[in-house]
């Protein structure tokens, strides 16, 4: 184990049936399905656990229920404290405050831990026929968070803003380049897409993310925020992970207006192979 290579599902080969294993309870995993990308009902392909195994326990071990709907408040919380499950309750309006001595880079992941038990409070739906909801502390509040340690956080089920109930983060995650003039989402959304153009404007940035449908796709930012980032033109061909909601404005070329620090961040390169 000490000499095995972390692969995604989109890197599977046929020969490496049997030989792939859980890096955390080391027992062996299956893909689903075996061979294509996709299911019949338009999942991604990924790795799951054998119930052989059931008996060893595994954080990134995915049961029916986890992430998707829990009939008690129990059953949240324990989610929660298992990191199965991560909170959401909106958005960091500016990015935390740097003192003398700081390492940017170290202070911006170390300051958006999913782990945060002061955070705000957020309501957590049960399961859709009760109605309750449990009121639990928020994890995490920036896009930059969900990067950090992105290879983790793909497996588990995060509850966003304006959510009806919480749902597994890769069947979240949805790739700009297949938007449609048609079926834009009324509604936020975590998207993702790769950096094609970068414009500096007086007021605000714009970064133009590669799509298929539309001439162009425009994510507005704000300048000082974007700095403290450090995207510029030289991301251009980086990953960005943004959170919010995509309109034509009447113009024929899908926006999204950002507002918050804590609405997109880059997604470090080597996590963009466990992208769907």
């Amino acid at each position: 184990m000490d000499k095995g290579e972390q692969i995604s599902p989109e890197e599977y080969r046929s020969e490496m049936k049997g030989a792939v294993f859980c890096p955390e309870c080391t027992t062996p995993l299956s893909r689903t399905p075996e061979e294509n990308d996709i299911l019949s009902n338009s999942r991604t392909a990924h790795f799951k656990h054998k119930k052989t195994y059931r008996h060893i326990y595994c954080s990134l071990r995915v049961s029916k229920s986890s992430g998707l709907q829990y009939h008690s408040e129990e059953e949240v919380r324990r989610a929660v404290q298992n990191k199965d499950l991560v909170l959401i309750g909106g958005w960091a309006e500016n990015p935390p405050e740097i003192q003398d001595g700081d390492d940017l880079n170290d202070l911006e992941f170390r300051q958006t831990q999913i782990e945060d038990p002061d955070g705000p409070s957020t309501e957590v739906p049960l399961a859709r026929h009760t109605g309750k909801k449990v009121l639990l502390p928020t994890k995490i509040s920036s896009v930059l968070a969900i990067c950090r340690n992105f290879d983790r956080n793909i497996h588990r089920a995060f509850f966003f803003p304006d959510s009806q109930y919480a749902l597994h983060l890769r069947s979240v995650l949805f790739d700009v380049a297949r938007l449609k003039e048609d079926s834009l989402p009324a509604r936020g959304n975590l998207y993702f897409g790769r950096i094609v153009k970068y414009s500096q404007l007086s007021s605000r940035n714009i970064i133009y993310l590669k799509v298929e449908n539309f001439p162009e796709l425009k994510i507005y930012t704000w300048p000082k925020f974007d700095d403290r980032k450090r995207i510029h033109s030289s991301s251009i061909g980086r990953v960005l992970l943004f959170y919010g909601v995509v309109t034509e404005k009447g113009e024929g070329i899908p926006r999204c207006m950002t507002q918050s620090w804590g609405q997109y961040s880059l997604l470090p390169p080597q996590y963009e192979k466990y992208l769907p």
